[in-house]
């Protein structure tokens, strides 16, 4: 038991050196990883009285994993006899890990879940409601648009609400004698005239059938063309004429890639940007963070800005990549379950886990948020003296990134009042996989298909998923 209040004293300790600033997020993962592994691996589950809680998460770099094991061993000093196991998995597979624990009654404990099956496992009796972990940390706490209530009740935690946003060559643009685009036509010339130069391409980002790629990457490009997929009440926006423009856009950019782009996973945009061989990228804070460390002369030729996908808030409206936790319906211990997952995502514990990625994992609650924006000028870690301002730049677009999925009719007729908290219920069988957004434009890029009529084709199923949803719920109503 000594043991374990030392682990727990050491680990708060570290905690908050980082959070103040003290150390840095590399000398926190070579003190962090000298906890004991049964903090992490839970390797005494098998011991007589001891309980086992899964965590299944994607965040599986060496130094959120040291995080992990840091706010382990703190929770473990107040629940001795409990080991949390940790499970990882990638944004491309943890649909399918996730559905097959489902039916065979799996233990999945607390879980980072797909935005947009959220909803549709929480009504289908697969979720623990947590309701009462949300009003212990303060409904008015969380960013607009990251709750997801479904039949009154709260059944997700946002730990990260990030934005994806335009990275780019300050050297290369500056050879070419080309300013940092402020409009899409001067995006679109950058990258045609540097794509190919030097064995570099115009732009690294991608598509594939994995279900959030789709929403990530064209997102901004529906709603800089000032509309959604759809609007508040359900009805579909994605078949205006402005949005088929938004199609043409985003595939006139993806011209300016590799055509095995056209059916890859995110890896490799980090790593056609980070090895010097892109002028353009679109991607969360990872990137930067990445580019740091493994390539710092790219990384110091680097400028971030905003994505100029459309001529509605051009530059302003993004992709909003909400992480969130949930928990297992029939989990073992639906308690322990919440009282951790109020230590994960509160207080020194949340800021220390959003300073592991800088800029990627933006804090879900406004609360934290503040505390990041103090924390990134106090810090001493190299990255954030180096590049701290990429970090803001991100904070400064979160208000402005959304995702059709959680917060559906956010953007209507070029209108943005703000990010909505209107959960897309059949959210799960637009964005399954293979996605319809991501089929529709896979098929203009891979297969040249018009754009006009792929985009008829998945208005059309777009429009008879929603209406066939609202038939089978008439008492269905937006929040």
């Amino acid at each position: 038991m000594a043991n374990v209040r030392d682990d727990a004293r050491t680990a708060d300790t570290l905690i908050e050196r980082l959070t103040s600033g003290e150390i840095s997020r590399r000398k926190f993962l070579a003190l962090a990883s000298a906890l004991p592994a049964t903090a992490l691996l839970a390797s005494r589950a098998s011991a007589a009285g001891t309980v086992t809680l899964p965590l299944y998460t994607t965040e599986g770099d060496p130094v959120s994993l040291a995080f992990y094991r840091a706010v382990i061993a703190k929770f473990r000093a107040q629940h001795p006899d409990v080991d949390v196991k940790i499970n990882i998995y990638q944004d491309e597979d943890m649909l399918q890990i996730l559905q097959t624990g489902f039916r065979t009654g799996t233990d999945l404990g607390v879980f980072v879940a797909p935005a947009a099956q959220i909803a549709e496992w929480a009504a289908g009796g697969y979720l623990l409601p947590l309701t009462d972990v949300v009003q212990k940390i303060g409904a008015s706490d969380f960013l607009p648009g990251t709750r997801i209530v479904v039949g009154g009740e709260d059944y997700a935690i946002a730990y990260q609400a990030n934005a994806s946003a335009l990275y780019y060559r300050k050297d290369l643009l500056d050879r070419a004698g080309i300013r940092p685009p402020r409009t899409y036509d001067e995006y679109l010339a950058a990258a045609k005239e540097l794509n190919g130069k030097d064995g570099a391409v115009g732009i690294s980002s991608s598509i594939s059938s994995a279900p959030a790629q789709a929403l990530q990457f064209f997102t901004p490009y529906v709603h800089q063309a000032g509309w959604d997929y759809f609007a508040r009440d359900g009805s579909l926006l994605f078949d205006r004429d402005e949005v088929l423009e938004a199609v043409r856009r985003y595939v006139a950019i993806m011209r300016n890639t590799r055509e095995s782009f056209y059916n890859t996973g995110f890896g490799p945009i980090l790593t056609t940007y980070i090895s010097g061989k892109a002028a353009f990228a679109t991607f969360p804070g990872r990137l930067g963070v990445n580019c740091f460390r493994q390539a710092p002369d790219v990384a110091a030729k680097t400028g971030l800005i905003g994505l100029p996908a459309g001529p509605f808030m051009t530059a302003k409206l993004h992709y909003g990549g909400t992480q969130r936790y949930v928990a297992y319906r029939k989990t073992g211990n639906p308690g322990l379950a919440k009282e951790f997952l109020l230590a994960l995502t509160t207080g020194s514990n949340a800021l220390a886990f959003a300073l592991t990625v800088p800029g990627h994992l933006l804090p879900g609650l406004r609360s934290v948020g503040a505390r990041l924006r103090n924390a990134v000028s106090a810090s001493s870690d190299p990255y954030l003296k180096a590049h701290g301002d990429w970090v803001l730049t991100f904070l400064d677009l979160a208000p402005g990134a959304a995702s059709p999925a959680t917060e559906m009719g956010s953007v209507h007729d070029h209108r943005f009042p703000g990010r909505l908290a209107n959960v897309c219920p059949w959210a799960g069988e637009i964005w399954t996989n293979p996605p319809v957004d991501g089929t529709m434009l896979q098929s203009i890029l891979i297969n040249n298909a018009d754009a006009g009529t792929a985009w008829r084709s998945a208005s059309d199923k777009m429009r008879a998923i929603a209406t066939k949803w609202k038939k089978d719920h008439p008492d269905w109503k937006p929040a």
